[in-house]
């Protein structure tokens, strides 16, 4: 049985069309059961500007959604609810004074996810809801991006995202260009054509047994033509005669269909039939889990022995080479500092889990640059694509180990103010300390305690222990004049 709060989760996909809440129970039996689903089409996408500014018609909108979202969430924990942001989120310059008051609305942390995140949460999503383990590909198209996926069972081997939206390419190809017409559904065609051609030889090359479709579009699709193709799944034929019928009429004229997305969807079909087109299907299924669904076995999942970033820290660590026993050193070091403090929160990280993958990768970068390690560290974790860390846990993650060693600087702590920075730095003070102590890559036979001071931190030693390690020592003389720079007095005695 698994140990949490609540037996209840919810996940929120706050797509660039649709934001999506999901609503599950774990019940005695430890299976999950569907509690409750909402959809709105938002079409945030829709206020996205040219400069990437989201205007404040999107935003007003978002907010009323997550408003009416919140009143179905007040009864659970808010570490059991999982808000994430995809493209239209990702792309916006002028997300973060938003998202500070969706996350008030909500009342939980909105993480912002890569186009790679997204595709493995979809792929978890349809994983978990067929029994089928033949080699499979999965295709979620969205608002502002279509993820690709290749894998069997559990496993993805091919994850791609690209800039196919239904309805950015509503925006710019249909919307403000004369509508639906012969023209704009090519134009949209090609440019999906185009696209498409960056992933179209190896997913070729990989092959599949059968192909899924996930999104919103595929089902509307699937809908329209129930008559000819049963509902679930889409063959090529059907769909090149609903492209030419759409364009023969100007637009969608099925009554199943509601107004939102048949506004959006024939830039939907174009995509689709460039899918298609470049990967040579007949015919795709369509299933009804997506990434809210994974989003939902991949939270559950952290509550047991099934967290995906312990999985993505162990490639990690055996990719780049890293020393598992000076790892280890230091990470259990830092983690008793750790325990000896108490400090704010870090709003949507586990801050004890993100010292220990800190401390267990501060060395990634050693096999590029001894010297400047930790830069090469910050860039590896910064920029990478690592499987189940939002953007914010991997910006605290790259900023940690960037900072673990030499002098560290206020400018290089961006984005961390007030309560988050106040959270962050007692973090990387210990790692800090504990990757200093163990310099020599070596055990040590008595950890220091270490304790809070109004300004700072204080270091103590047993008896005579810094005397047998003058080289300890100096270093440490040596942190005490770093730590200043970040506005924290380290005291040490012995």
């Amino acid at each position: 049985m698994m140990q949490c709060e609540s037996p209840y989760f919810a996940a929120i996909d706050l797509g660039s069309n649709s934001f999506h809440m999901l609503i599950v129970r774990i019940n005695d039996n430890d299976k999950i059961e569907t509690i409750d689903r909402e959809k709105q089409m938002v079409q945030i996408a829709r206020g996205l500007t040219s400069e990437g500014i989201l205007d404040d018609n999107a935003q007003q909108r978002a907010l009323e959604c997550l408003h009416r979202f919140a009143e179905r969430l007040r009864d659970i924990p808010p570490q059991q609810i999982r808000v994430v942001g995809t493209k239209t989120l990702r792309a916006a310059n002028n997300s973060d004074k938003f998202l500070t008051q969706a996350e008030q609305v909500i009342g939980a942390k909105i993480q912002i996810i890569s186009g790679y995140e997204e595709a493995r949460l979809v792929y978890a999503g349809l994983a978990n809801s067929i029994s089928e383990n033949d080699q499979r590909l999965v295709v979620d198209i969205g608002g502002g991006s279509t993820e690709f996926v290749i894998g069997t069972s559990h496993d993805p081997t091919h994850l791609e995202s690209l800039a196919l939206g239904c309805v950015s390419f509503t925006e710019k190809y249909i919307a403000h260009n004369g509508g639906v017409n012969k023209g704009n559904m090519r134009k949209a065609y090609y440019e999906a054509c185009t696209e498409l051609e960056e992933i179209r030889k190896n997913y070729l090359k990989a092959g599949w047994k059968t192909a899924y479709g996930t999104s919103g579009t595929m089902k509307a699709v699937a809908e329209i033509l129930v008559e000819k193709d049963g509902g679930a799944v889409i063959t090529r034929a059907s769909l090149d005669k609903l492209v030419e019928e759409t364009i023969n009429n100007g637009k969608i004229i099925a009554t199943n269909v509601t107004k939102l997305r048949r506004d959006v969807l024939p830039a939907g079909l174009a995509i689709l039939q460039a899918i298609f087109e470049q990967l040579k299907l007949e015919k795709i299924h369509v299933a009804s889990a997506s990434l809210k669904e994974g989003l939902i076995y991949d939270t559950i999942g952290r509550y047991s022995d099934h967290d995906s970033r312990v999985e993505t820290v162990k490639k990690l660590k055996a990719q780049y080479n890293i020393d598992e026993d000076q790892a280890q050193r230091v990470s259990t070091t830092a983690g008793r500092f750790w325990s000896q403090i108490e400090r704010a929160n870090l709003p949507g990280v586990s801050r004890t889990k993100i010292l220990y993958w800190a401390s267990q990768l501060h060395e990634i970068g050693l096999n590029i640059s001894h010297s400047g390690y930790h830069h090469h560290g910050h860039y590896i974790l910064r920029h990478s694509d690592l499987a189940g860390f939002g953007r914010y846990e991997q910006y605290i993650l790259a900023t940690l180990v960037r900072l673990h060693r030499k002098k560290p600087h206020e400018n290089k702590i961006e984005g961390l103010d007030g309560t988050a920075r106040e959270a962050f730095v007692p973090l990387l003070v210990c790692l800090r300390i504990a990757a200093l102590l163990h310099r020599r890559r070596e055990d040590i036979d008595d950890t220091p305690a270490l304790k809070e001071t109004y300004d700072g931190f204080h270091l103590s030693f047993s008896k005579d222990w810094l005397s047998n390690h003058p080289l300890t020592m100096a270093g440490l003389t040596q942190e005490q004049s770093y730590l200043k720079n970040i506005g924290v007095v380290l005291t040490i005695d012995s």
